[in-house]
C-alpha cells in the first residue's frame, strides 16, 4: 500500500470514528493512536483514543476500511461507566 494511500484510511478511519462515538454514544472522543493492520490478514486499522477531557475513559476500535465500518470495540471500565450514565448499552450491536 502506498504511503498516500495509507494516510487516507488513516483519515477515514479517525473520522469514522470520532463520528461513530459522537452518534451512538453522544461522547466527543480523541484519537491518540493508529494502526494499520496486517493487510494479508485484515483490511482495517486499529484505534485508541479517549474521551475529551477525560482520559482515563480509554478505548480501543477498528476500522474496516473495505466494509466501511467499526469493529472490535474495547473500553476501559471509566469509559463503560460514562456510556451507562448517558443511559446507553454499551454492548448493544
Amino acid at each position: 500500500m502506498k504511503e498516500s494511500e495509507k494516510q487516507a484510511y488513516f483519515t477515514e478511519a479517525e473520522t469514522e470514528a470520532i463520528k461513530y462515538f459522537k452518534d451512538k454514544f453522544e461522547l466527543n472522543v480523541v484519537i491518540t493512536n493508529k494502526e494499520l493492520l496486517p493487510e494479508m490478514a485484515l483490511d482495517s486499522i486499529a484505534l485508541e483514543g479517549h474521551v475529551a477531557e477525560h482520559e482515563d475513559q480509554e478505548f480501543t476500535i477498528s476500522y474496516d476500511y473495505n466494509e466501511k465500518k467499526m469493529k472490535n470495540f474495547g473500553m476501559s471500565p471509566a469509559i463503560k461507566e460514562a456510556i451507562i450514565a448517558k443511559g446507553y448499552d454499551p454492548f448493544e450491536k
